[in-house]
């Protein structure tokens, strides 16, 4: 059996900070082709500059209390990031990605794991939700794992880096879950 990759490596969130900026995008650089699959603002992260304008603007947002942005550290490396956006009415969607060495050791259900704590215990939000197209099987995956409940299916909902739409599974977590 192999080793579970969170037993030997500490992992944990930070608030981003413009410094965070050159590692981040080296992340993203690395495997944009497959990010941006994902992740429509790979397109517009083409320099450092451009990542530490984004961490700019969110570090406002965050300020403003319409976003929520954390740094997946593993160990002392930042691996990627998660978010919570579209707040409304006690709750919020959640968006994440993970450079590609960090995929697949089950980090990203263990940082679900935490922001669902901080969006119902510290944010006293009541509804997360995950809107993932059908194609992406990894992130539903990780939404199982974490028990969140599949609450139907948008047709040509996500547009894609190509400019096509994609259908999206929409998941739901309820803070009422959690008991």
């Amino acid at each position: 059996m192999k080793p579970h990759f969170l037993t030997t490596l500490t992992t944990h969130l930070m608030t981003p900070v413009v410094a965070d900026a050159p590692a981040l995008f080296a992340l993203i650089d690395q495997d944009r082709v497959a990010l941006s699959r994902w992740m429509p603002r790979t397109a517009s992260i083409q320099s450092v500059e451009d990542e530490a304008a984004f961490l700019l603007k969110s570090l406002e947002r965050i300020a403003a209390n319409q976003f929520w942005l954390a740094v997946i550290w593993v160990g002392p490396r930042p691996a990627g990031t998660i978010d919570l956006h579209a707040f409304k009415d006690g709750h919020a969607e959640i968006g994440y990605w993970l450079g590609r060495d960090f995929r697949g050791k089950g980090i990203m259900t263990h940082v679900l794991g935490i922001v669902e704590d901080v969006a119902f215990s510290q944010l006293n939000l009541n509804k997360l939700e995950l809107v993932i197209a059908t194609s992406n099987t990894a992130s539903q995956a990780v939404a199982q794992r974490r028990g969140f409940h599949q609450d139907g299916i948008l047709r040509e909902h996500l547009l894609t880096a190509a400019g096509n739409y994609d259908d999206a599974i929409v998941y739901s977590k309820l803070k009422r879950d959690l008991h």
